[in-house]
């Protein structure tokens, strides 16, 4: 059930597949109400991925706790140092630029006067008075940390590509499903 040194167990499976849908959703969500016009359409949507937003976190800090509970999983067997190094380094990315972006987007929801709510239940009341200047700044921090994540989500894929086609390894099958967790 935890991981392994060899192995990632059933939780860091399911919470990474699961963050990649939900992190798949939220950018086809944002998307979406970036290009619409002002008004309650709109406000409905961004109170929805507000929500999955703090979802993703929740997920993202039981992720950490999974991680830190269990071993850590070593690289195949004849991985180079240069190529754990570039894996950790966009490992550490990813992470960062989740809760960049998570953070950016709490931000930028207060700093417009607006309560932090988890689909309904406010989670942050605002203590900001309205601050379009520095609403606009978290909001672009938001927008920017995201094409970044997801030149980071890309070179991740493209790193998923090069074990399983040009390597061999089977590294992409240590985080699908197995019989034994």
């Amino acid at each position: 059930m935890r991981n392994t040194k060899t192995a990632y167990g059933a939780p860091a499976k399911i919470l990474h597949w699961l963050l990649a849908a939900l992190l798949l959703g939220q950018s086809v969500l944002g998307l979406v109400f970036s290009d619409m016009p002002r008004g309650d359409d709109k406000s409905e949507l961004l109170r929805l991925h507000a929500s999955f937003g703090l979802l993703i976190l929740a997920f993202m800090l039981l992720r950490l706790g999974v991680r830190a509970a269990g071993a850590r999983v070593e690289p195949v067997e004849g991985t180079t140092a240069m190529l754990r190094k570039v894996a950790h380094c966009a490992h550490l990315a990813l992470y960062l630029l989740i809760f960049l972006l998570i953070g950016a987007g709490i931000f930028t929801l207060l700093t417009v006067g607006w309560n932090v709510d988890f689909f309904g239940v406010t989670i942050i009341p605002t203590w900001f008075e309205r601050d379009m200047d520095l609403h606009h700044l978290f909001e672009e921090i938001h927008v920017y940390s995201w094409y970044v994540l997801a030149g980071f989500v890309g070179l991740h894929i493209i790193g998923v590509i090069y074990h399983t086609f040009v390597l061999k390894d089977g590294t992409l099958a240590r985080m699908g499903p197995s019989v034994d967790g």
